[in-house]
Formats: structure tokens, C-alpha cells, sequence
């Protein structure tokens, strides 16, 4: 998620875990610590891309993380804050949530997770709640600024807080659940019109969990569509992209494409351009929201050469969404189901 949902969720946890005790001081640590685990990109300017990727949301985002740096980061606290009379295992149990929560509010996003690692590293994502979500992050803000401006003394003062946590809780129920519903349009549909598929991923198609991108894998293509829960219908329209694998069938052990195969899990297209080889990962989308005849991939993948021919490492450019007014216009009208 985002860094003002982890902020923001850190010190919510923090705040409903000690903040009767401390006083502030239990959001402003929760805040700080709900941050901590994404300083693993601070090695990025020293890396390539390929180390960049696979160490994103690695060992920090693991819960071997969570438990080997929990006891430590609450004896530093409790020796920092000894005068308030806490104590470590009260600091230990606020860390360990707060860094709990920030690894289980990314697991449902696209990126991936790698939880347990270092015993594998494979990036799980559960695919039902957007990086960025108000729907999320509002009542996390607005229940944590109130009671922080309410009065200590008041038997109150931790209720909005509470409340909160529990609205956004709820909030990513309601996504867990309505993916169920949105895999099943789906599947049907396309089942319906094209057969069998090999492989199905659905993921919000933006700050929201109304709207939804689908894609599904068979042989070398890759067919996406998108469904609004406000649709009339459920036939859906499926536009068939190839992955182009064959060309990069001889070069799968090499270390920049292996990397990209790894992370992208099969939803990918490879292209030539300007000479030059171009791996992208649908499961981003592209900056027309799939919304139009044709638009950029949020995802894209420069694959360099080393001297000796091997895809080796890798350039990564994101560009922005397409924020045009008439771009803008029609994602509005098809999350209303228009």
C-alpha cells in the first residue's frame, strides 16, 4: 500500500495498543514502524534491477522479519522511553503488529509479498484491494485524528480510533468477498466464448473495489477485460494480447529474464522495439485503464545485454496515467457500470 496508508494504519494499531499508557507517543511510534518495513528500497540507487526487484517486500515484508525484529525494535523503544514505565513487552507487542498489519495490508495488493521468506521466495498476492484505496485509508485517518484531539481522560477518547480500524476491516472483507464474485464473471464468461484457460488473475482496476481488471491465460496469449459490479450484463468483451514467448524461449535461465518471469508469474508480453527487447506486466495494466483502442503499459521492462549477449539486468520505466479529461470521464462512466 501506499506510504500515507501505512503511516496511518502503524499508528491507528499503534494508538488502540498503548495509547491509554504513552499518550501519543504509541501512534507516533506505530506511524514510524508502519513505515520501516518499505526502507528496503533504500538500496535501490546501488542496485540493479534485477536485485532491486527481488529484494522489494522480501525479508522485511516476511514474518521472520516480524518475529526476529519485534523483540528488538521494543527494547529499543522501552530503553528510549524508560521514564514511562511501559515496558518491553508492551513496546514488543505494539511492534510486532504494526509491523503484522503492514505486511498483511500488502499481501492483498498486486505487487506480490514475499512473507515467507527466506524459505521461499515466492511473491504472494492476493489481488483485491488497490495499492492506493480511500475507502481504506479514510476511516483509518479520520478515527485516528479524532481521538488523538480528543481528551486523554475521556472513557471515549479511544472509540473513534476503534471504530476506524474496524470500518477499514470491514472495507477489506467486502474485497476479499467480492473477488469470489468477480472470478466467477469471469471465468464464465470467457468459458463461454473461448473454452477452457489455463490460468485466471483478477485485480482492481483502480482506487476501488467496484471496478476490475481480468486476465486470462491461454497458450501464448493473454485475455483481458474489465467488469464494473454495476454492469447489466456479464458477457464480457476480451481483447487477446500475445506474450510473444518465443522470443525469449532461449534465454529463460538468463538473469534479467528469469527475474521478470519469476515476477510476473506468466501475465506478461514480450516485444521488439527500436531494436531493443521489452518485457511488460499486465497484471499493472496500462495508462488508458483498458479503456480505450490502445495506451502504455504501467510496467515496462528495458532488457539489457551484457558483453556476452545474456539479458543480464534490466531498466525499469513507469509511466504516468493517462489523467486527460476524456480519459478521466470515461474510467468514471465504466465504474458506474456505463
Amino acid at each position: 500500500m501506499d506510504s500515507i496508508t501505512q503511516i496511518a494504519l502503524g499508528a491507528a494499531v499503534g494508538e488502540a495498543l498503548l495509547g491509554k499508557k504513552v499518550g501519543y507517543r504509541a501512534a507516533a511510534w506505530g506511524a514510524a514502524l508502519g513505515t520501516f518495513p518499505d526502507l528496503d528500497i533504500l538500496i535501490n540507487p546501488f542496485v540493479d534491477g534485477v536485485i532491486e526487484l527481488r529484494s522489494h517486500r522480501s525479508f522485511t515484508h516476511s514474518f521472520t522479519f516480524v518475529l526476529l525484529c519485534s523483540p528488538i525494535f521494543g527494547w529499543i523503544i522501552d530503553k528510549f522511553h524508560s521514564s514511562l514505565q511501559a515496558g518491553w513487552p508492551a513496546w514488543t507487542k505494539l511492534t510486532f503488529w504494526v509491523f503484522l498489519t503492514h505486511i498483511l495490508i500488502d499481501l492483498p495488493t498486486v505487487y506480490g509479498t514475499q512473507i515467507f521468506f527466506p524459505f521461499s521466495n515466492t511473491p504472494h498476492a492476493l489481488d483485491f484491494i488497490f495499492i492506493i484505496d480511500p475507502l481504506f485509508t479514510f476511516p483509518l485517518l479520520i478515527g485516528l485524528i479524532v481521538s488523538l484531539i480528543y481528551k486523554r481522560t475521556s472513557k471515549y477518547q479511544s472509540l473513534p480510533n476503534l471504530i476506524g480500524l474496524s470500518l477499514s476491516t470491514l472495507y477489506l472483507i467486502w474485497g476479499f468477498g467480492i473477488k469470489a464474485h468477480i472470478n466467477s464473471v469471469f471465468s464464465a464468461s470467457y468459458e463461454n466464448q473461448y473454452g477452457y484457460y489455463e490460468k485466471i488473475k483478477t485485480v482492481p482496476g483502480g482506487p476501488t473495489t467496484t471496478f476490475w481488471n481480468g486476465y486470462l491465460i491461454k497458450k501464448d496469449s493473454i485475455y483481458v477485460s474489465n467488469y464494473s459490479i454495476f454492469d447489466e450484463s456479464t458477457d464480457l468483451e476480451f481483447v487477446a494480447i500475445p506474450r510473444n514467448s518465443h522470443l525469449i524461449e532461449n534465454r529463460t535461465e538468463e538473469r534479467a529474464i528469469e527475474t521478470l518471469l519469476w515476477f510476473a508469474q506468466g501475465y506478461y508480453s514480450v516485444q521488439i522495439e527500436d531494436g531493443s527487447l521489452m518485457f511488460y506486466d499486465l497484471r499493472f495494466g496500462r495508462d488508458d485503464f483498458w479503456l480505450s483502442d490502445e495506451g502504455n503499459y504501467i510496467w515496462k521492462n528495458e532488457v539489457l545485454l551484457n558483453d556476452e549477449g545474456e539479458a543480464y539486468t534490466f531498466n525499469q520505466s513507469i509511466p504516468s496515467f493517462n489523467t486527460r479529461s476524456q480519459n478521466i470521464s470515461r474510467y468514471w462512466n465504466r465504474i458506474k457500470g456505463q
